[in-house]
């Protein structure tokens, strides 16, 4: 890469990143901080932004790309934004897959980027994500001249540690600004925005919860250590509490196996399309999802409703149970600038709040209002 190149890398990368950490100033019970990390605040309003900077800089150096070329990813919104402004802005070509039916307030942000219309194209509604692999088997075969950037996936469904790596510096970011961080409450989408920050959270967790046994065991601590000292060491130990929608509860099924279906009575997925988009839902194996609950980085999966999923599901089932879930669409103050999955992070921290006491529970913000249609 020539010095003018990689001139243009840094002057992006010196744009994204280092997002605020700011308190939700709502009512907050037992004396808790909620913080919300807003990556809605990069140049292209998430935090894809970091992952597409070093995607397209990754092919780059290694010849699979040069300035100019044909680039194609799938999204269901947040992620085909980035992609196209930064693509845009290093000189690449993009087009854009995404379902039907979706966010138009996304498709629009998404053209803004777009060479012209027909570089965004949609995939059967009905579909949803699941029809991602049929779309670009015969996409890629009838585009030779495409090159597929694939953000959520290395090859053959492996982790894709260049997204992975970019996401680690949210939670670098986090810990830079307060090293106590109890909780940490991402949404489940792919799972790389839970993989990449769970697994710094867990080196953090794992050297502390060294420094407590030693401090415990040592002899010569004795007469050094009262149980107020452990109190306040453990509060430096992190939870990863992630959510997902009702209608989806991919990672709570392979959690729980068996649960959803025996709590509630029907199979996951089958409810309509939910209105978090960039959630999981039900057709893909997603590897960084499988990772996180392979290696046990998730303590607990909440799964969110709406009025509309009441409705959906007393309909179908004459049931209310998920009456009792966290609702992503109660009231929130202070953050009305903030989209849907970020007021669902904000509505699981505030209830998790009700069963704890003093301690502090981060969220992401994804994306702000504008990206979605109401």
């Amino acid at each position: 890469m020539n010095t003018e190149r990689q001139r243009l890398y840094e002057e992006l990368e010196s744009k994204i990143g280092k997002t605020p950490l700011v308190k939700y100033k709502g009512e907050i019970p037992n004396g808790n901080k909620i913080l919300v990390k807003r990556e809605c605040d990069n140049p292209f309003g998430s935090h894809y932004d970091r992952v597409y900077v070093e995607l397209f800089r990754h092919y780059e150096e290694a010849g699979n790309l040069v300035p100019g070329s044909k680039v194609i990813e799938t999204t269901s919104g947040s992620a085909g934004v980035s992609f196209a402004g930064v693509g845009k802005a290093l000189g690449y070509e993009c087009c854009v897959a995404i379902p039907a039916g979706g966010e138009k307030a996304r498709e629009t942000a998404i053209l803004e980027h777009l060479p012209d219309e027909n570089h965004l194209i949609f995939t059967p509604q009905e579909q949803y994500i699941s029809g991602f692999p049929r779309f670009l088997k015969r996409f890629l075969v009838m585009h030779r001249d495409y090159f597929f950037l694939n953000h959520s996936m290395g090859l053959l469904g492996t982790k894709n540690e260049i997204t992975l790596k970019s996401l680690e510096k949210i939670a670098e970011e986090i810990l830079l600004e307060t090293c106590k961080v109890s909780y940490f409450i991402p949404a489940i989408g792919n799972g790389s925005s839970v993989l990449g920050p769970a697994r710094v959270f867990k080196d953090v967790t794992q050297i502390l919860r060294g420094t407590i046994r030693d401090l415990i065991e040592e002899p010569s601590n004795v007469g050094m250590v009262n149980a107020l000292d452990i109190e306040k060491a453990h509060d430096y130990l992190i939870k990863v509490i992630a959510f997902e929608t009702f209608q989806s509860a991919v990672a709570y099924n392979l959690k729980y196996p068996g649960k959803y279906e025996k709590e509630f009575g029907i199979k996951p997925g089958t409810l309509p399309r939910h209105r978090l988009p960039g959630t999981s839902y039900p057709g893909i194996s997603f590897p960084h999802i499988n990772t996180c609950i392979q290696k046990d980085l998730i303590h607990d999966i909440i799964l969110v409703s709406d009025e509309k999923t009441d409705q959906e599901y007393t309909a179908l089932t004459g049931r209310t149970d998920t009456r009792n879930l966290v609702h992503w669409d109660k009231p929130i103050v202070n953050f009305n600038d903030v989209g849907r999955t970020t007021r669902a992070g904000i509505n699981v921290a505030l209830d998790i709040a009700k069963q704890v006491r003093g301690r502090n529970l981060v969220v992401l913000a994804y994306d702000k209002a504008e990206r979605y249609d109401s």
